[in-house]
């Protein structure tokens, strides 16, 4: 189990980077998706079991590569008018591949 506290303390720190980036700016968003990772996290602390661990880890990352890559956050500036903040690591060149992706 110790082995793999550096692990899950990793991966909460990756999706914890990753939300404050894709929500800065907002500061509500900013509180709730902290709320919402330290709930996760929380709910598996119970877990002892590795094969469920790496599982719960792998889904961390995929959270974080999601809203790092995926999510562009938006402004409202008008009825039905919305500025997007689209950056280098929301986009790709390859055809083939989805933004982030190695």
């Amino acid at each position: 189990r110790m082995r793999t506290r550096p692990a899950v303390l990793a991966a909460f720190r990756r999706l914890m980077r990753a939300r404050e980036l894709a929500f800065k700016g907002d500061a509500e968003m900013t509180t709730q998706s902290r709320l919402a990772v330290r709930e996760e996290f929380a709910k598996g602390r119970a877990v002892t079991d590795p094969a469920q661990i790496t599982e719960m880890i792998g889904g961390a990352d995929e959270a974080a590569h999601m809203l790092l890559h995926q999510l562009v956050q938006g402004k409202r500036k008008g009825e039905g008018q919305y500025e997007m903040d689209v950056q280098a690591r929301h986009t790709t060149m390859d055809p083939n591949k989805m933004p982030g992706d190695p």
